[in-house]
């Protein structure tokens, strides 16, 4: 394969980087060539610089780049911007980023306006093009994102999926992962910072995975590498001092707060369950039951303490385990699957584990 040359990975998109000789991070700029509105995706620093724009040229024109998307602040993808602006000289170029990375991105004296993602619905659908963008806060930076080209399911992922090591494969190969492992470890926050991330990009149906680093992914390997993605330790887990500090924090901080699934939580000062910021609505009855699951989290209850609890201002009401079933699947209906638990005959119990 010839790395002096722009190399076409799907209809229209093409890898415009270049090969650095004993250098662990390969930065791979990308071009999707869409005639006067053409893009440049993570454009890499000036070390790339002269290699890029001969390869964009090979392919169309510098003059034809009408949008710039940048993933996130690094200067491994933004540093090269303000020179590409020079050669580009239009009045209409547009910087795609997300409005938390403007107060960085400016620092590189970049002259364009910007199309801040979050401002436009997290969508491009202009000039042929249609782009969907995807918010992977934390991974590894507040406003990072992914960009998903649904034309041909080529989505674009930043630092996600990106690998490193002393050798490397335009494409990956079946141990790819090992290669990602130690880039991931570093450079993402956490476990569960991560994987929120991995399950916004999984639904989407994809052919390519195009990352800023590390090699090109094809589909029969997509689905294998998430799933060891997910079970990766990564950031603050990783190091045993930052490791018990953390787990420490979380366990005070557990004592008014009970995590459930998917950012679901039980506020217990409060007595209101919450979807990261947004209150899960609980009708007053649904609350009593759901306080009484909460205060024996990961315990079984049984149907009548159930009842006896709920109706304990009423203690000659008729016992009624319908009366509870329905209970239950109305709460079900407003949380995760599988968070609470039935027990055939026994009862029900609030599930962490």
């Amino acid at each position: 394969m010839n790395f002096k040359e722009a190399i076409e990975i799907a209809q229209n998109i093409y890898w415009v980087g270049m090969y650095l000789e004993n250098d662990p991070f390969q930065c791979h700029p990308y071009f999707i060539d869409n005639g006067d509105a053409s893009v440049l995706i993570d454009p890499g620093s000036m070390l790339e610089f002269d290699s890029v724009v001969k390869k964009v040229n090979s392919i169309s024109n510098m003059s034809n780049i009408k949008y710039i998307i940048l993933h996130h602040q690094d200067p491994d993808l933004a540093a090269s911007v303000p020179e590409m602006e020079k050669l580009i000289d239009r009045e209409d170029l547009r910087i795609i980023t997300h409005s938390r990375m403007v107060p960085l991105i400016k620092h590189y004296l970049i002259q364009s306006a910007y199309y801040e993602i979050d401002h436009y619905s997290h969508r491009l659908q202009a000039d042929g093009l249609d782009l969907q963008f995807v918010t992977t806060p934390y991974c590894h930076s507040p406003g990072a994102f992914v960009s998903y080209d649904l034309h041909t399911k080529t989505l674009f992922s930043g630092d996600i999926f990106g690998g490193m090591g002393e050798s490397w494969d335009f494409y990956a190969g079946d141990d790819y992962f090992e290669r990602a492992r130690q880039f991931h470890a570093e450079y993402m926050p956490s476990r569960d910072i991560f994987n929120y991330a991995l399950k916004k990009i999984e639904v989407l149906d994809m052919e390519i995975i195009a990352p800023q680093h590390g090699s090109i992914i094809l589909k029969p390997q997509i689905a294998a590498l998430i799933k060891q993605m997910k079970a990766l330790e990564c950031g603050l887990y990783l190091e045993d001092g930052y490791r018990n500090e953390l787990l420490l924090s979380l366990s005070e901080s557990q004592r008014h707060t009970l995590y459930l699934k998917e950012g679901v939580y039980w506020d217990y000062e409060k007595r209101k369950l919450f979807w990261h910021d947004t209150e899960i609505l609980l009708k007053p009855k649904e609350k009593i039951v759901f306080t009484l699951l909460a205060s024996k989290v990961n315990n079984t209850v049984s149907p009548i303490d159930i009842f006896n609890h709920l109706y304990k201002e009423q203690p000659h009401k008729d016992f009624s385990s319908n009366a509870i079933t329905s209970f239950i699947k109305r709460i079900r209906q407003k949380i995760p699957q599988g968070t609470i638990k039935s027990s055939y005959g026994v009862g029900y119990m609030l599930e962490t584990k």
